[in-house]
Protein backbone atom coordinates (compact mmCIF):
# COMPACT_ATOMS: atom_id res chain seq x y z
CA UNK A 1 0.00 0.00 0.00
CA UNK A 2 1.25 3.49 -0.87
CA UNK A 3 1.65 5.91 2.02
CA UNK A 4 -0.69 8.84 1.62
CA UNK A 5 0.94 12.28 1.52
CA UNK A 6 -0.34 14.87 3.98
CA UNK A 7 -0.46 18.59 3.25
CA UNK A 8 1.65 20.46 5.78
CA UNK A 9 0.84 24.09 5.08
CA UNK A 10 -1.98 26.60 4.81
CA UNK A 11 -5.65 26.05 5.51
CA UNK A 12 -5.42 22.40 4.45
CA UNK A 13 -2.54 21.49 6.77
CA UNK A 14 -3.01 18.00 8.15
CA UNK A 15 -5.29 16.87 5.31
CA UNK A 16 -4.30 14.17 2.82
CA UNK A 17 -3.76 15.38 -0.73
CA UNK A 18 -6.49 12.97 -1.86
CA UNK A 19 -9.03 15.09 0.05
CA UNK A 20 -7.87 18.53 -1.12
CA UNK A 21 -10.03 20.51 -3.55
CA UNK A 22 -8.87 20.42 -7.17
CA UNK A 23 -8.75 24.23 -7.21
CA UNK A 24 -6.18 24.17 -4.38
CA UNK A 25 -4.09 21.56 -6.20
CA UNK A 26 -4.28 23.61 -9.40
CA UNK A 27 -3.25 26.72 -7.47
CA UNK A 28 -0.18 24.88 -6.20
CA UNK A 29 0.81 24.03 -9.76
CA UNK A 30 0.02 27.46 -11.22
CA UNK A 31 2.10 29.25 -8.57
CA UNK A 32 5.00 26.79 -8.84
CA UNK A 33 4.62 25.92 -5.17
CA UNK A 34 7.61 23.99 -3.85
CA UNK A 35 5.34 20.97 -3.26
CA UNK A 36 3.56 21.14 -6.61
CA UNK A 37 4.74 17.61 -7.41
CA UNK A 38 2.32 16.26 -4.80
CA UNK A 39 -0.49 18.21 -6.46
CA UNK A 40 0.42 16.89 -9.92
CA UNK A 41 0.52 13.31 -8.67
CA UNK A 42 -2.89 13.66 -7.03
CA UNK A 43 -4.55 15.30 -10.05
CA UNK A 44 -3.11 12.58 -12.30
CA UNK A 45 -4.45 9.91 -9.91
CA UNK A 46 -7.92 11.45 -10.09
CA UNK A 47 -7.80 11.65 -13.87
CA UNK A 48 -6.79 7.98 -14.15
CA UNK A 49 -9.63 7.02 -11.80
CA UNK A 50 -12.17 8.82 -13.99
CA UNK A 51 -10.79 7.30 -17.19
CA UNK A 52 -10.75 3.82 -15.67
CA UNK A 53 -14.32 4.29 -14.49
CA UNK A 54 -15.43 5.36 -17.96
CA UNK A 55 -13.62 2.46 -19.59
CA UNK A 56 -15.19 0.04 -17.14
CA UNK A 57 -18.70 1.39 -17.67
CA UNK A 58 -18.29 1.23 -21.46
CA UNK A 59 -17.32 -2.44 -21.36
CA UNK A 60 -20.20 -3.41 -19.06
CA UNK A 61 -22.88 -1.72 -21.18
CA UNK A 62 -21.93 -3.38 -24.48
Amino acid sequence: MIEEQICDFGIHAGEPYSKLPACFLNWMIETNHKKQTFAKVELNRRERAVLNSRNHSNTTTL
